[in-house]
């Protein structure tokens, strides 16, 4: 005897009500499925940070050993001096305890800038490893040139005994570990018409001084010093030295000349100047750079001459940093950077992605699973790690090009076990294929990334509201329980 045929069980949601509740359910869990993708992403982030730190770790120890950024200041004439002062002493007279008034001499020491300074530098950048992380360095090959005046009644010092015997030539570099070698200074009495060449220096001729570590003007930056043993005196004079420095990441220089005129040369494509005075002149190429700056004393912030005795005696040093101007050797295109932007638009992947899905269910009557929303999201957080760990040990194009590739892959053959068309497929993957390109030419694009976002995002509304634009919304209804099983195969 035949048994009865099953009843068919009927639909989970007969009505069209319940079918528009499942369309607003689907669009619920897809609005806080996205914010949910953001912990990964975060956790991604944080994967960031925390390698971008190890980085910064290997740069420090690098530019430890080799030389950290270098800050050039000088040369200085340093001439001390003795001023006299009124002093009140107790002493005893005639039994009894009285407050004298004596008058003593007190050192001091006066320094004063160049006249002139003019500074032709060759820098040969380079890029040093440890472990997986680099860090660019230089060497930087620099000749100064200038004149001195020692005049003591411009600077208002009224000096009663000068010891130009104990005269020193001041040169300072802010790490002293990344310098290779300072040539001795060479001292030559004035040959402009009509100045007053130095005293000492007129029946001998140029003569050359050599650097040691300076006693009492390191706490200004100034950590070099030159004994000329009196063969300078008042007048003017030219001087000339040369130093060979190694350093890291930016080279900076004081404008401590009246006039101050500064040329550097590398063949480094990517510079970045900065500090208080951008150059009047630079030329920038796949070859290298040249630029080339000119600072008046008017703006720099300090004068030309100074004391010990004077209030700004102790702060020299802040002063010369705040006028300081040079060049940035730093890599042109980071590739933590580049991850660090890409994953401010992974929200932009969820929304495109999950809309197609979406669009897809309404247009073409499937029925995806929530947990295949969510695999194809994780898939999409997977990209910004990949891209992280590949930038590591290969290029920013290769290690992008490669995770673009692998994520595009993945979702387009899963999205094919539920799609059940390889149109459908193919339009999936091309899209996320294109993005990835799109997105790859944004974060290329510093100056314009805001314009070209603006027109991706743009694009893709104006694309999903022209393929919306015939559905009745109002009697929109998912495909019924009996496909359910097929969308899942």
């Amino acid at each position: 005897m035949n048994s009865p045929a099953p009843t068919p069980e009927p639909p989970l949601l007969p009505t069209p009500a319940g079918r528009r509740l499942a369309v607003f359910l689907k669009v619920g869990f897809i609005c806080l499925l996205i914010p949910f993708l953001l912990i990964p992403l975060a956790m991604t982030n944080g994967v960031l940070h925390e390698r971008q730190g190890y980085q910064l770790q290997a740069t420090r120890e690098i530019a430890a050993i080799w030389g950290r950024q270098q800050l050039v200041t000088g040369p200085v004439l340093a001439v001390p001096y003795a001023y006299r002062t009124t002093v009140i002493r107790p002493k005893v007279v005639a039994g009894r305890k009285v407050d004298v008034e004596e008058t003593e001499l007190v050192p001091a020491v006066a320094y004063f800038l160049p006249e002139s300074l003019a500074i032709q530098g060759a820098v040969d950048p380079e890029t040093r490893h440890r472990g997986i992380y680099e860090a660019v360095v230089y060497t930087a090959t620099l000749k100064l040139t200038g004149s001195f005046e020692a005049d003591f009644a411009a600077a208002g010092i009224a000096a009663d005994q000068v010891s130009w015997d104990k005269a020193e030539v001041l040169f300072g570099v802010s790490d002293l570990r990344g310098v290779r070698s300072v040539s001795p200074v060479t001292i030559t009495p004035a040959t402009e018409p009509g100045a007053a060449p130095a005293a000492g220096l007129g029946a001998g001729g140029p003569r050359r001084f050599p650097f040691e570590s300076a006693d009492g003007a390191g706490s200004e930056g100034l950590s070099l010093a030159a004994r000329t043993d009196g063969a300078i005196t008042a007048g003017k004079f030219a001087f000339a030295l040369e130093a060979v420095l190694q350093g890291s990441e930016r080279l900076d220089f004081v404008p401590a000349g009246k006039s101050t005129q500064v040329g550097v040369r590398s063949p480094w494509p990517a510079p970045s100047f900065g500090g208080a005075y951008l150059p009047v002149k630079r030329t920038v190429g796949s070859t290298g750079f040249t630029a080339d700056w000119e600072v008046s004393h008017f703006s720099r912030g300090f004068g030309q001459s100074w004391t010990s005795r004077g209030a700004e005696g102790g702060g020299m040093a802040n002063k010369f940093a705040a006028a300081g101007f040079g060049v940035a050797f730093a890599q042109p295109v980071n590739a933590y950077s580049m991850v660090e932007r890409a994953q401010k638009y992974g929200v932009l992947f969820f929304v495109l992605v999950f809309a197609v899905f979406f669009l897809f269910e309404i247009t073409a009557r499937l029925r995806i699973h929530p947990l295949q929303y969510a695999m194809v999201g994780a898939a999409l957080c997977l990209f910004f790690l990949g891209f992280l760990a590949l930038s590591e040990f290969w290029s920013i194009a290769a290690a992008y090009g490669a995770a673009a590739a692998a994520c595009t892959l993945l979702v387009a053959l899963y999205a094919w076990t539920f799609l059940r068309s390889g149109g459908r497929t193919l339009v999936i993957g091309g899209g996320l294929a294109a993005t990835y390109g799109y997105l790859y030419f944004v974060l290329q694009s510093e100056d314009y990334a805001l314009v070209a976002g603006t027109a991706a995002l743009f694009a893709a509304l104006a694309l999903v509201m022209f393929g919306t634009r015939r559905i009745n919304w109002y009697a929109l209804d998912l495909p019924g329980t009996e496909n359910a099983g097929a969308g899942a195969r």
